[in-house]
């Protein structure tokens, strides 16, 4: 049962995802009940991936394991084609050049069968230091590839290099478009054609009622926003009022009779309505109003002013000649009569201001003669 377990192929999940020790033990294991080439020098260069992408350690995996198969195993061409990656494996000089004597007939041969391994060797070698900036983030290489039936794989590789550059990690993925180890269950080729590279990082430091409890409150100060969208308020005042003359501070103040807990005129929108004339109606029976009292000679056919007892006051015309029409009274609620009480007062104080203005000028023209 143990032999069989060694002599299985390992998979996507080992080689990316197993330790250093027991991933160098696992292939050993394997190349010696099985004694397959092929798949034990693709598992290598699988490896040499994952060490140019990820923070951990995976340089020279299996080294004498490498070197016995290139000085020693019968040439082939599986050999001459891979050779290049392992080129650090040995010293500069005589034995690298042993490694090519055994392999090729010539430089020309070398160039030949080499010229991909050595284009991917050059990126896997890219340098890049495994210190991350971050170092409480745990983040991943997550590259997704068409199979040679055109379905999508995720591939992931946690513990990713911070250091490595979006360019640089597409570029030394592709590698595994010219490995043939990874198969699909119909027994196609799985990683067939490179599609997208994303790096997530994630931050472990949150339990998760506490990020519940965090979206729960982002929803709740949403709420709040909402309910602060800009109020209307409407302002019935006589035809001819100007109101671009009034103030903030006076049009806070009619504000406040009708809404007494405004404080501001911030996220309120003030509209001043035109008082719209009385409507004709035919002569009735007179009705006894006590909230209607008829006109004191004292005041002017457009005054208007508050009753301290809080009563309502419409103001109207004499009856006319005509007795065949006469102006139906509008009744005024106490917030409009004061509204309208305030207005009426501030015109009044204008006209004074402007009479004592025209009275100084007259005096100042008289002194001049």
């Amino acid at each position: 049962m143990k032999s069989n377990q060694q002599s299985k192929p390992l998979t996507q999940r080992t080689l990316f995802v197993m330790k250093r020790d027991r991933l160098e033990s696992r292939i050993n294991m394997y190349f010696q009940h099985t004694r397959d080439i092929a798949s034990v020098i693709e598992y290598l260069i699988v490896v040499m991936l994952r060490d140019a992408l990820s923070c951990s350690d995976f340089s020279f995996l299996c080294r004498d394991l490498v070197r016995d198969l290139f000085l020693n195993a019968e040439p082939s061409d599986l050999l001459r084609k891979y050779c290049a990656y392992f080129k650090d494996y040995f010293a500069a000089g005589s034995e690298w050049n042993q490694v090519k004597a055994r392999l090729f007939s010539s430089q020309q041969e070398y160039d030949r069968f080499s010229k991909e391994a050595c284009f991917y060797k050059n990126i896997l070698n890219t340098p890049a230091t495994r210190e991350n900036a971050n170092p409480d983030l745990n983040l991943r290489f997550v590259s997704v590839f068409k199979d040679a039936a055109g379905k999508r794989h995720t591939l992931t590789i946690q513990n990713a290099n911070e250091r490595r550059s979006g360019i640089e990690a597409i570029r030394m993925l592709k590698v595994l478009t010219t490995l043939s180890i990874f198969k699909t269950a119909s027994g196609v080729k799985r990683f067939a054609e490179f599609v997208k590279l994303n790096r997530p990082g994630v931050k472990e430091t949150l339990e998760e009622e506490e990020m519940y409890d965090e979206l729960r409150e982002e929803s709740v100060q949403a709420s709040a926003a909402e309910e602060t969208e800009v109020k209307t308020v409407e302002i019935i005042v006589p035809q001819d009022f100007d109101v671009t003359s009034l103030s903030e501070a006076e049009v806070l103040t009619l504000v406040r009779v009708g809404h007494p807990e405004v404080t501001s005129l911030e996220n309120l929108q003030v509209l001043f309505v035109a008082e719209e004339p009385e409507e004709s109606a035919e002569v009735q029976e007179p009705v006894l109003d006590p909230l209607l009292e008829s006109p004191s000679p004292q005041l002017e056919p457009n005054d208007y002013s508050l009753v301290k007892d809080s009563s309502a006051i419409a103001v109207t015309n004499p009856p006319e000649a005509d007795l065949q029409k006469t102006k139906k009274p509008k009744l005024l609620t106490p917030k409009a009569a004061y509204v309208q009480s305030l207005i009426a007062n501030r015109q009044t104080n204008t006209k004074k201001s402007s009479n004592k203005k025209n009275k100084k000028k007259g005096n100042n023209k008289k002194k001049k003669r």
